[in-house]
């Protein structure tokens, strides 16, 4: 993949987005016991956190890869690591295996081949994970654990980088978390909890963001939504937009999708949506499609 060779003037944006979300993690907690609704800003701080990351991963904002991965490896969300999410996420885009089970990283389909070996409660879970509810509810949890799974696996190689990886970020948490409560009185119970509200608001997005087809270019959603959540989540709601176009910075994909809006959506199968708050009518209690990966 190509990183998109930026200068200083033209990624202004997005120098402009790593320290908003920096400076203002830092006055939010500073003020937390004054400011009202603190804890709700923070879940929205972390969350933009998030898309910062993303955005870094795919180049931005200097042309040294090193530079931005600087810029986006404090774990203020706490839940993945920074360059495991880097290292899965770009796997996630190669689109030709978009949904597949054990192929995408970011996939919740699961093969037919192993969905009869699972029990029927891991089933029901599975359905359940496929409703907005069970996303939101549990999806951070089974995140959380997956990686905790993965750390204890890489037990068994100490000195790769895996372990190296796991464990130094499991390390920087813990420093982490005893700096806010000794420094900004913050109870770490309180973090940890907007914490797992970011990761969970992150997943209204990822929701139904791709879908299983034989056509790889009908595997990612369009979403149209208001301005303030495009902000929130840098315009990857235009997911399948960005997906075409990896390297591209945040702020110029609006305009790409509006000039090129009938390709998009031909190329895409009128994969569309006007509004997150569809999904909750539609998909708060009923799944948005069989956990079971159909194969093609």
């Amino acid at each position: 993949m190509k990183y998109h060779k930026g200068n200083l003037f033209t990624e202004l944006p997005t120098w402009i987005a790593i320290f908003l979300v920096y400076f203002l993690w830092w006055i939010v907690l500073s003020n937390f016991n004054a400011i009202p609704f603190a804890a709700l800003f923070l879940v929205f701080i972390l969350t933009f956190h998030g898309s910062v990351q993303h955005e870094i991963i795919h180049g931005h904002p200097t042309r040294y890869q090193v530079v931005n991965d600087f810029l986006a490896y404090p774990p203020l969300a706490l839940w993945s690591p920074y360059l495991v999410y880097k290292t899965s996420h770009l796997k996630h885009h190669e689109d030709i295996n978009l949904t597949i089970p054990n192929v995408d990283p970011e996939s919740y389909f699961i093969s037919k081949d192993e969905w009869d070996t699972l029990s029927r409660y891991r089933q029901k879970f599975a359905e359940f994970n496929m409703t907005l509810l069970g996303r939101l509810t549990l999806g951070p949890l089974w995140y959380f654990f997956a990686l905790k799974k993965e750390l204890f696996m890489s037990l068994k190689k100490p000195f790769s980088i895996s372990f190296l990886v796991l464990f130094s970020h499991e390390f920087i948490v813990v420093i982490l978390l005893y700096f806010i409560w000794s420094y900004f009185n913050v109870h770490f119970v309180t973090y940890i909890l907007c914490a797992y509200f970011a990761h969970a608001l992150t997943m209204v997005r990822s929701f139904y963001e791709h879908q299983p087809s034989s056509n790889p270019n009908h595997r990612s959603i369009i979403m149209q939504t208001f301005f303030p959540l495009r902000i929130l989540f840098l315009n990857n709601n235009y997911h399948f937009v960005h997906h075409k176009n990896p390297s591209m910075s945040w702020y110029l994909i609006p305009r790409e999708y509006k000039l090129n809006s009938e390709k998009y959506n031909q190329s895409n199968g009128f994969f569309l949506e006007k509004g997150y708050f569809k999904w909750f009518k539609k998909y708060l209690f009923k799944s948005v499609k069989n956990p079971k990966h159909p194969a093609f």
